[in-house]
């Protein structure tokens, strides 16, 4: 049996509680090494833990106590009202820690939660393994399950590697976890949520808006997100390698927001027929920094001004990363993709996804095996070069290769029709416009800077795409399950 002498080995070695703490008041940190140091932190953290632990314990007793249990409103209410003890015990915590209501009853409601339906997580957290801030995302994520049996899956899940990882790569195995434990319900929520997208309204970016910035919520199912994402960052990178002298996050605003400018001055969003081109690049190109374009007449450039060239209106090309065009990437078991299974997909840049969604978004898609190794789930080889579409029914694993594969590169759902209210031609249909004469779209500068940005444009239906958008681009899929 080793004997454990010197006060920082003790550090190391003591569970949190009362031996801990006495061993912390102790400790004088002017004279300890770097390395010591961070034993300290650590054993620090241990003990916060236990203590927190021991607080939220005593939250859950106070809200099992009978005067809190029992409903005090008149009767007269009663048909409105529903009681919650946690309410009511927060509502004595916040009075005596002078805490807002709350943060008293979500704290109250924490602990009982996690006594009641995730005790291996409050055991996690007691013993120091775990901080507050991972119980109570576990707490958090786990919330959405409907039995408590899933709950406790989900958590006996992620806990024995909990402590090793940070609180995103936590957050990662959580939205998995839960997914894979409830597809049906992860599918029926993603459908549900759906249905709530939105456009927020210009917001104040700072408190007073004294800065005149503001900020734009775009809320909708992640595979329309993320394919927003990937098409401006790829056009603006192309821009950038092209030579443009703004930053990244400058082209990527510049991009959208020049789509709005040229749409004002058109009177619709986008190129719908061959003959609306119109002179909203050169408008755009002698405008003001931050001026809007009016009454179809440029604005006078002012001194400093920086007017970009009518003969540079086109397409904004889509940069290619390590070669590849930008694509929209998920991954997934193939029997989920093939619907003989229901196992979340991983959506680059974003997590977890329903087998559903991935489903959905993968109908018109280019495929890329990748076998994977069982042991770690990382990918030992890429198979065979990209299919079209996915197979109909599930391949048989190699003994030793695990999974038979886990494509999809390349999502590309198809686009529904314009419903931008542009005119739909009565005659007969114009002959095929010749590349490159699509509407110009430049975005108008940004407030404070001479520079517009680059224009871009979208082919009409029938016509010619551009180059890139085949590759590059994932537009919306058809419909909303």
């Amino acid at each position: 049996m080793r004997v454990v002498s010197d006060p920082i080995d003790r550090l190391a070695a003591a569970p949190p509680g009362a031996e801990l703490a006495a061993l912390l008041v102790g400790v004088d940190l002017t004279g300890l090494s770097s390395h010591d140091l961070i034993v300290v932190a650590l054993a620090r953290q241990r003990q916060l833990a236990h203590d927190e632990a021991a607080l939220l314990r005593v939250f859950a007793e106070l809200a099992a106590r009978p005067q809190y249990q029992r409903c005090a409103a008149p009767d007269e209410l009663a048909a409105g009202h529903a009681h919650r003890a946690v309410e009511a015990a927060g509502d004595e915590i916040s009075l005596a820690l002078r805490w807002t209501p709350g943060r008293a009853t979500g704290r109250v409601a924490l602990a009982v939660e996690l006594l009641e339906d995730l005790p291996d997580t409050f055991a996690a957290l007691e013993a120091g393994r775990i901080d507050a801030d991972k119980a109570r995302l576990i707490a958090d994520r786990t919330r959405c399950l409907p039995d408590p049996d899933l709950r406790r899956r989900v958590e006996t899940a992620v806990l024995p590697d909990a402590q090793t990882r940070t609180r995103s790569a936590l957050d990662q195995r959580l939205r998995h976890e839960v997914i894979a434990a409830d597809p049906a319900g992860a599918d029926q929520r993603r459908r549900l949520a759906a249905d709530r997208r939105y456009l927020g309204r210009p917001e104040p970016a700072s408190p007073g808006g004294e800065d005149g910035m503001a900020t734009l919520t775009v809320c909708g199912p992640a595979e329309d997100v993320t394919a927003l994402w990937v098409a401006t960052d790829a056009a603006a990178r192309h821009a950038h390698a092209s030579g443009d002298d703004r930053t990244l996050d400058q082209l990527r605003f510049d991009l959208l927001t020049g789509l709005a400018w040229t749409a004002l001055e058109s009177g619709h969003l986008g190129c719908c027929h061959p003959n609306c081109a119109n002179a909203a690049s050169t408008l755009a190109s002698t405008s003001k920094p931050g001026e809007p374009i009016r009454d179809g007449a440029p604005p006078h450039a002012g001194p400093g001004d920086t007017a970009r060239p009518a003969d540079t209106a086109g397409p904004v090309v889509l940069g290619r990363r390590r070669g590849r065009p930008a694509t929209v990437h998920v991954t997934v078991p193939i029997d989920a993709l093939a619907g003989t299974g229901d196992a979340p997909g991983d959506l680059d840049g974003y997590g977890p996804i329903p087998a559903g969604a991935v489903r959905r978004i993968t109908a018109d898609a280019t495929l890329r095996r990748l076998l994977t190794d069982p042991p770690t789930g990382g990918y030992s080889s890429t198979g065979a070069p990209p299919t079209p579409r996915p197979p109909t029914s599930p391949p048989t694993s190699s003994p030793g290769t695990g999974p038979a594969a886990s494509p999809p590169a390349t999502a590309r759902p198809p686009r529904p029709r314009s419903t931008t209210g542009c005119p739909t031609p009565t005659a007969a249909a114009p002959a095929p416009p010749t590349p490159g004469r699509c509407t110009p779209v430049t975005t108008a500068p940004r407030p404070g800077t001479g520079s517009p940005s680059p224009p871009t444009r979208t082919a009409p239906p029938g016509g010619p795409s551009p180059p890139a958008t085949t590759t590059a681009s994932n537009p919306r899929p058809s419909g909303r399950s």
